[in-house]
């Protein structure tokens, strides 16, 4: 599977772009099973919507927010986790779902 965070180091940041790419592969995933087949396609679908996390630019668009939330605000959880949320919901991948086929 092909990684979704381009950090090397186990930081509070290489975790939060791994979490939040997470997040959102899943999410975009959830509704992608909802227009095809469902779990049938587990495995087809969950490759597709991790690369169109990455070919999208929203990996690299993702990675960059938090890089600049962790240059402004440090490690302080309590300044960062409104603007990982935010960032979040900016980012989603649900216009990218195709329409349910049939």
């Amino acid at each position: 599977m092909p990684t979704l965070s381009s950090s090397l180091l186990y930081s509070r940041q290489y975790l939060a772009e791994h979490g939040l790419g997470s997040i959102l592969v899943l999410e975009y995933l959830y509704f992608l099973l909802q227009v095809q087949d469902g779990w049938n396609n587990f495995q087809e679908s969950l490759t597709l919507a991790v690369k169109e996390y990455q070919s999208s630019g929203i990996h690299a668009k993702v990675n960059e927010s938090i890089q600049t939330a962790f240059e402004q605000y440090g490690d302080s959880m309590d300044d960062l986790c409104p603007i990982l949320v935010h960032i979040a919901k900016e980012n989603q991948l649900l216009s990218k779902i195709p329409t349910r086929k049939g």
